[in-house]
């Protein structure tokens, strides 16, 4: 059976070889193996987990889209963040949309891994997470660095009876980065997103409340990107 250093010195060398060149930067011990491309208006990032059962395991694709993220530091505090969230502007940034959507290696389960004992099974679950990188990892972040598509997945996910959750990263906050995506976007249908929020919030108040209302407060004087 392959050692845990052997799967790790496989794979960082694989994704080094594939992901350096393109800027990343890999962050491979103080947590789990996190490969990161910060930019000017986003960073991009997953994270792989080597387990002492022997599978490796790969956290979905995420964005962090700064033009986003920035108004749920500033309604959240940065201390907050920080504790909550591990923020560190470094390798751990909040995430605005994650790929929920691409189907994962066959033997794959998310929070389980994928159970690698021989070197075939390194190489195959390697060659996967490369081809993803290359193909369907690169569509989504290409798609999805670009707000409006943002908006428009979030539009088709309500049309078919789903939540912005499926594409938008994190619990209730998820709804925030809703309306504020919505806003940045000079959204026609704004108002009705407020309306979908508000119903979800005040129906069964909770100790979201307050930031909700700070931030419906605050998107008043927020300025649209884009014009749609």
């Amino acid at each position: 059976m392959l050692k845990k250093k052997e799967k790790k010195d496989y794979v960082f060398k694989k994704l080094d070889e594939l992901l350096k060149p393109q800027g990343y930067k890999a962050f491979k011990t103080g947590g789990p193996p996190t490969y990161v491309l910060k930019q000017k208006d986003k960073a991009i990032s997953f994270s792989l987990y080597f387990k002492d059962m022997g599978q490796i395991d790969i956290s979905e694709l995420e964005i962090s889209l700064f033009c986003v993220e920035n108004y749920i530091i500033e309604l959240f505090g940065k201390e907050y963040i920080t504790e909550h969230y591990f923020y560190d502007e470094k390798k751990i940034f909040l995430s605005t949309v994650y790929d929920n959507e691409t189907e994962p290696l066959e033997g794959l389960y998310r929070g389980i891994g994928y159970d690698v004992k021989t070197q075939e099974e390194l190489e195959t679950f390697t060659d996967w997470v490369i081809n993803y990188l290359k193909t369907d990892g690169q569509k989504f972040i290409e798609t999805y660095s670009y707000l409006p598509n943002i908006l428009k997945r979030m539009d088709e996910l309500l049309s078919e009876g789903k939540y912005w959750g499926d594409i938008l990263s994190g619990g209730p906050e998820n709804l925030f980065r809703g309306l504020i995506i919505s806003k940045l976007c000079n959204d026609i249908h704004y108002e009705d997103k407020i309306k979908y929020v508000d119903k979800i919030f005040y129906e069964d108040p909770d100790e979201w409340i307050p930031y909700y209302e700070k931030l419906k407060e605050r998107l008043k004087s927020v300025e649209p990107k884009y014009n749609i």
